[in-house]
């Protein structure tokens, strides 16, 4: 009774990787690549020329949908739960993010503009550098398990090469902006994959007094 709905959710969740990576891969890297261009310009060509991009980007995975969608390779709930705890684990990560950046980082408004910002080392930061992108390295693992396409795996691994850049990419940027402050901080603190003790101290500092 269950194989045609799930069929359709992993159908679904297959073509939201398959469109939303490709999207925030690129709007990042069109951010961080050319910020120092953006920041000499009016910031709305940044999002301009993100926005054509990403229309680009878009269309070329609308035409080779089948292609890109790759193997139906069949349910399996047990996978599918497994995908699923993952994901949610990646929540964990979400209320502290969130705590620690505003709108604006989310949009990638300092990186376009020459407003100043300080450096966030506390809190998720603590743990590792990029704990936003850890966020959506487990998220999108978890969501390549639920869908359980030959296409969402291969979008999936190619998107955390993707992510990898953008943190290197990202990383270029804050030393110019900070300097001996952030090559202190990168010897102090992992950049994505976090250590025992980081993730012990996270936890106790972000949930255990709740």
């Amino acid at each position: 009774m269950l194989r045609k709905p799930m069929e359709s959710f992993r159908l679904f969740l297959a073509l939201v990787i398959l469109y939303i990576m490709p999207i925030v891969i690129t709007f990042w890297v069109v951010i961080h690549a050319f910020s120092d261009t953006w920041r000499n310009t009016n910031p709305m060509r940044a999002y301009a020329f993100a926005g054509l991009c990403i229309v680009l980007v878009t269309a070329f995975c609308y035409s080779l949908q089948n292609i890109l969608l790759g193997s139906d390779l069949g349910n399996s709930l047990a996978l599918f739960l497994v995908g699923a705890a993952i994901y949610l684990a990646s929540w964990f990560l979400w209320r502290p993010v969130k705590h620690h950046l505003d709108f604006k980082t989310f949009a990638g408004i300092p990186e376009v503009t020459n407003e100043k910002i300080s450096l966030i080392t506390d809190g998720p930061f603590a743990m590792v550098r990029h704990p936003r992108y850890l966020m959506v390295w487990i998220g999108v693992l978890g969501w390549c398990l639920m869908a359980n396409y030959s296409g969402a795996y291969a979008i999936g691994i190619a998107s955390m090469f993707g992510l990898l850049i953008i943190v290197n990419l990202e990383e270029r940027d804050l030393i110019k902006r900070f300097g001996d402050e952030y090559r202190a901080y990168q010897k102090n603190v992992p950049q994505l994959i976090p250590t025992r003790d980081g993730v012990r101290d996270f936890i106790s500092n972000n949930f255990r007094k709740q």
